[in-house]
């Protein structure tokens, strides 16, 4: 999670929470990742029900599945991902990835389990799952330059 326009700057990847509401109540200590991650705080509650309702409400889900779960078919699925996210944004949808459910760690091997079991056959790994649909545009954020994330043999 990054907090704060400085923070989103300096590392424009994973969530980002900004605004000059959001900034205001770090800045006096009322919002931390420590009260984010408190499943009893109003705000996480109320985000929780947020994407709670967009899944329930979506009009289509998608996944992308992969026969094995090597590096290769990891990067495979992003492309298809990519692609998919520019032929949807072209026809005027939106997609949303639901990625958090798809981690490797035992505080979502419920939800892991259960997303496999409804949009996986055998020996499949869903590597994304999404929600289609139409949405407001979301607006520009940060990227990281391309020669922070090249690898020059």
């Amino acid at each position: 999670m990054r907090i704060g326009k400085a923070e989103i700057n300096a590392t424009p990847d994973g969530i980002d929470v900004g605004g000059p509401f959001l900034e205001a109540l770090a800045a006096v200590g009322v919002f931390s990742r420590e009260a984010a991650s408190d499943i009893s705080n109003p705000g996480t509650k109320g985000a929780i029900e947020q994407t709670t309702t967009a899944i329930d409400s979506a009009p289509a889900l998608v996944t992308i599945n992969t026969k094995g779960n090597a590096r290769v078919d990891q990067i495979e699925a992003g492309a298809a991902w990519l692609r998919l996210n520019l032929a949807a944004t072209g026809v005027g949808l939106a997609l949303r990835p639901v990625s958090q459910a798809l981690q490797e760690y035992p505080e979502v091997a419920g939800p892991y389990a259960a997303i496999h079991e409804g949009f996986a056959g055998p020996q499949e790994t869903v590597q994304m799952l999404g929600l289609l649909g139409y949405a407001t545009r979301t607006p520009r954020t940060p990227r990281w330059p391309l020669e922070a994330k090249r690898l020059d043999a």
